[in-house]
């Protein structure tokens, strides 16, 4: 059997803090005059698609710095991580770690300003965040590289000497405690922490780890202040930590920087802490955890705690089981209750593979009404295919399967974002054999039977803990630090040996996947064709065929498929009827969705402007894939059981509207507001009884016989390829000659007053949304928006945040409205209602004025240097490189591909022309039009929502423009 290991980590929760960081003086120590760094590995393995340079290098403090060098780079990137979470918070401050993470952005010696990190990385083409987690902490930035060494100099200074300065220690305090309120009635987050709760109580895990006003407080034996500086001197040194950079730098060069800037940190010898208590004991086992959701949920949730499999990465176990597991193959798990009406979806995963002693299979049930009230058939189906997968399912077959499809997604693995690289990589440092960093997840060295037998063996009755969550829950106590109750107990022995006496009868009628046909057969590349610009191959009445080849070379491609029409914009049953095909179809599909994954190939269907089918991933069988996903289509047969849980599933999303997050609220509601046509969620509502299988089929129908047809072509498909493609389609759909049919969205009318939406939310906090739209639009307003939005924001979120502490995630954006450009500005707030937060707002852009107009020319230019600069940086893979275009594309533009001429606008943009552009935006009523959304929680109920003078109030979207 596998070892069992003492009990270290299972749970890897993220708490994000949008965030800063700030720096000191280079170290003077003897420690500077030793060895400057030593290489420490130069070998390791990457995907024959990675060109880049690595390198790992031991400063003389023992710090581990991973280099990577990639010339193709704009910007560069840096993440540092500590094995240091919430579960080393000690007792008498629970949530230290995450409030030492707020902290620690609040300045150091060199920079001692509040904020003004942010600031700089924002205006410098970058941003930064950090996160906490159970194990680790994790901090990230990315910047123009033109600035990296200074980006350096405030990190590693920040780490050296931060000022963790009292007298922002309330406001800090006030800041974790609105992060935390954010998400007290979150359902998802309850869950979470209901898992945590139920472990060993014993464990550091099975506590609160977030901190608030109540556990972040001087007590008697601990000040808050004293504990923070001690928790710091501690955890954080150079000898625990790990750092990841990259850069278009060449490898010498960042070893340069890094001996200059990083060496700072002070190595204080510390030991990263063992945790030896065990995480469960037999009370924690065969255990039954019942939660009611403040939203309408139906979840069942068995989770399996294993040992740790983190010294098997090469033979991925885990991954091979919850592969099998999670299939949505004909005769698999979730097909089998999906046809008996018991679920709605099955999902699989296997989480805490690094950890040093434990790891947990994860499976959850999304229950129809008749499941819920039939979970022990459900459970007991679980165990018939866990026993089906022991007896039949560990073979050659299976492991080949796993195997090429790694392997295929290795050979050609996608660059991620510079930030997100850095911050993973960093996090990974931690946990895995430095020469594996890129490739452990794709290892599997051999079928190795022998581990994942074992790993089976604790897949067993008495070795689970259910979480059910639903309305009908019985539940008896309080969630610590969280709206709403559960309960919990054993689980009687009685109905363990219920599950597997049921599972006999039951595993007769499962079966395991087979060959996965869609696993690519040719990964050529296409003959370059050299055309630098999307070209439109097809322009006729009713028809468009655009295309453009990839400069990556890889064998990958995009297909976006528009059957264009008006039919989801003609009345609030036609929005139903297509909704419930949408959900019909997901369910179908739900095979060929889950093998073609596995292959390398993805698809999603959607109702925009019509029926927009998308394909992507390997170019080899794409448009077989496209054209099958058409005739499924158009010969989609509806039973009576389908159509009944398609509406229970829309019923269910539409009543949980108003339970969702305030700023989702805010955001749903503009984009009602601005969408013509829009209908409530009460008026879709009362349409959804009244739909029927007829009703579905004359819909494909309409599709298949009204439909005019776009077709987007991207990637390494030749000219050929697609006419080719085109050519079937003329013969598959009934091409009408129709003018291509785009959706309608608001157009300014500053003689209204503002457009003034209050919405009702059964959550605690308020949320605001105000959003500038101009009358008069020229073509360089877009541009001037942009710059605008890069010296604004970082001074917002410095004022609402961390000056006012009015919440804990306000930003700014701009929209696009049609050819027209909104500038908006949004926030949630525990602290405050709408009107109060609206005040702000304006308070805030009354005094940014005096700001704008002292900005120097010189600084604006730089800012804008760097703007441009992530639009010229090269593409890290296909999403990235036609992000732009598609987006253009699908507002159905006369021309697609002008990403270089926005850049060029940019350009021609002053300083002079962004000032006046934010003095007509928000100061001249004759010339814009507020968009307001008030988002009215339970905490601000008794307050009245903002009025405006003039103003047209909404309190129902039906009351808008039908076109």
């Amino acid at each position: 059997m596998l070892p069992i290991k003492p009990i270290y980590l299972l749970f890897n929760c993220v708490c994000l803090c949008f965030s800063t960081f700030l720096h000191a003086a280079p170290n003077t120590s003897p420690e500077s005059t030793m060895k400057k760094f030593e290489i420490v590995n130069n070998s390791i393995i990457q995907s024959p698609n990675d060109t880049r340079d690595y390198q790992v290098i031991r400063l003389s403090n023992d710090l581990e710095v991973l280099l990577i060098s990639d010339p193709d780079l704009q910007n560069s990137a840096a993440s540092l991580s500590v094995p240091i979470g919430s579960m080393h918070n000690p007792d008498s401050q629970l949530g230290l770690a995450h409030y030492l993470e707020h902290m620690l952005f609040l300045g150091s010696e060199k920079y001692p300003i509040i904020n003004e990190y942010s600031k700089f990385m924002s205006q410098n083409g970058g941003y930064t965040n950090a996160y906490t987690a159970q194990d680790a902490t994790v901090y990230g930035f990315e910047v123009n590289d033109s600035v990296f060494g200074e980006a350096l100099d405030r990190l590693g200074d920040v780490m050296h000497a931060p000022l963790l300065d009292e007298k922002y220690a309330d406001k800090e305090r006030h800041t974790v405690n609105a992060e935390n309120e954010t998400y007290v009635d979150n359902d998802m987050r309850k869950l979470y922490a209901l898992q945590r709760y139920s472990l060993n109580p014993e464990h550091p895990m099975a506590r609160f780890s977030t901190g608030d006003l109540t556990t972040l407080v001087d007590k008697p034996g601990s000040v808050l202040q004293k504990e923070l500086e001690l928790f710091f001197k501690q955890h954080y040194s150079a000898n625990t930590m790990k750092v990841a950079l990259t850069s278009p730098r060449s490898i010498e060069n960042m070893q340069k920087i890094a001996v200059k800037y990083l060496t700072q940190i002070p190595n204080n010898n510390v030991i990263k802490p063992v945790i030896i208590t065990p995480l469960l004991t037999d009370k924690q086992l065969a255990l039954e955890v019942q939660m009611k959701p403040t939203a309408e949920l139906k979840l069942l949730q068995v989770n399996f705690l294993v040992p740790s499999v983190k010294d098997e990465y090469m033979y991925q176990p885990g991954g091979y089981i919850s592969r099998l597991l999670g299939s949505d193959h004909k005769g698999g798990l979730s097909d089998y209750l999906q046809k008996l009406g018991l679920a709605e979806s099955v999902s699989a995963g296997f989480y805490g593979a690094h950890s040093e002693q434990y790891s947990q299979f994860s499976l959850t049930f999304k229950l129809t009404n008749k499941g819920l009230s039939k979970q022990d058939t459900v459970i007991a189906s679980l165990f018939a295919y866990i026993n089906l997968i022991k007896e039949q399912g560990i073979n050659q077959l299976q492991y080949s399967e796993q195997k090429k499809s790694l392997d295929n997604y290795f050979q050609f693995l996608p660059k991620q974002a510079s930030f997100n690289n850095v911050m993973s990589l960093a996090a990974n440092m931690q946990n895995y054999p430095l020469q594996d960093l890129l490739a452990y997840s794709y290892r599997l060295d051999g079928f190795n039977p022998t581990f994942i037998t074992q790993l089976m063996g604790y897949l067993t009755p008495e070795n689970s803990r259910l979480f059910v969550v639903s309305p009908n829950a019985v539940v008896n106590k309080d969630i610590p630090y969280y709206e709403g109750k559960y309960s919990q107990a054993k689980i009687k022995k009685s109905r363990l040996q219920l599950w597997l006496n049921k599972a006999k009868t039951i595993q007769p009628e499962l079966i395991l996947p087979v060959r996965n046909e869609w696993l690519p057969e040719s990964l050529v590349l296409v003959e370059e064709e050299k055309n630098n610009k999307a070209i439109q191959l097809v322009k006729e009445s009713g028809l468009s065929v655009w295309f453009k080849q990839s400069q990556l070379k890889e064998p990958k491609g995009i297909y976006k498929l528009q059957l264009n029409n008006n039919l989801n914009d003609q009345s609030p049953a036609a929005r139903v009827k297509m909704n419930l095909l949408l959900n019909i179809l997901q369910k179908q599909l739900a095979e060929l969705s889950f093998v073609t994954q596995e292959a390398g190939v993805g698809f999603s269907i959607s109702s925009s402007d019509g029926l927009l089918i998308s394909t992507s991933g390997y170019s080899d069988k794409q448009s077989k894939l496209l054209l099958m996903l058409l005739t499924h289509i158009e010969n989609m047969k509806f039973d009576e059981q389908s159509l009944r849980l398609a509406k229970q599933e829309l019923t269910r999303r539409l009543n949980n509207q108003s339970k969702s997050k305030a700023m989702d609220l805010g955001l749903s509601g503009f984009r009602k507001v601005i969408r013509q046509p829009s209908w409530s969620d009460q008026t879709l509502l009362a349409q959804i009884d009244g739909v029927t299988s007829d009703d579905l089929s004359e819909l494909t129908k309409q599709i298949f016989s009204t439909s005019s047809l776009r077709l987007l072509a991207l990637g390494n498909f030749s000219t050929l390829d697609v006419l080719q493609l085109t050519a079937k389609l003329k013969v598959k759909v009934k091409i009408q000659p129709n003018t291509f049919y785009t959706t309608k969205r608001l157009h300014a009318d500053p003689q209204q007053g503002a457009l003034n939406y209050v919405r009702e939310s059964e959550l605690e906090d308020d949320a605001l949304v105000s959003l500038y739209l101009a009358k008069n639009q020229d073509i360089i307003s877009l541009a001037k928006a942009e710059l605008l939005n890069k010296l604004l924001k970082p001074a917002f979120y410095d004022q609402i945040r961390t000056q006012e502490q009015l919440t804990y995630s306000p930003f700014t954006a701009t929209v696009q409205v049609d050819e027209s450009v909104g500038f908006g500005l949004f926030t949630q707030s525990p602290a405050v209602g709408s009107a109060t937060l609206y005040e702000r707002f304006q308070v805030f852009l009354d005094n940014f004025k005096k700001t704008l107009a002292e900005t120097k020319e010189s600084d604006f230019e730089e800012i804008k240097k760097a703007h441009i600069a992530n639009y010229l940086a090269k593409p890290s893979n296909l999403g990235t490189e036609f992000s732009y275009l598609t987006d253009e594309w699908m507002s159905n533009k006369k021309n697609i591909d002008t990403k270089l001429q926005h850049v060029a606008r940019l350009k021609s943009v002053s300083l002079k022309q962004v000032q006046q552009y934010y003095t007509d935006l928000f100061f001249d009523d004759q010339e814009t039009q507020q968009i307001i959304v008030q988002v009215k929680g339970k905490k601000f109920s008794e307050e009245k929502p903002l009025e405006l003078t003039p103003q047209v109030s909404i309190s129902n979207v039906d009351q808008l423009p039908k076109q």
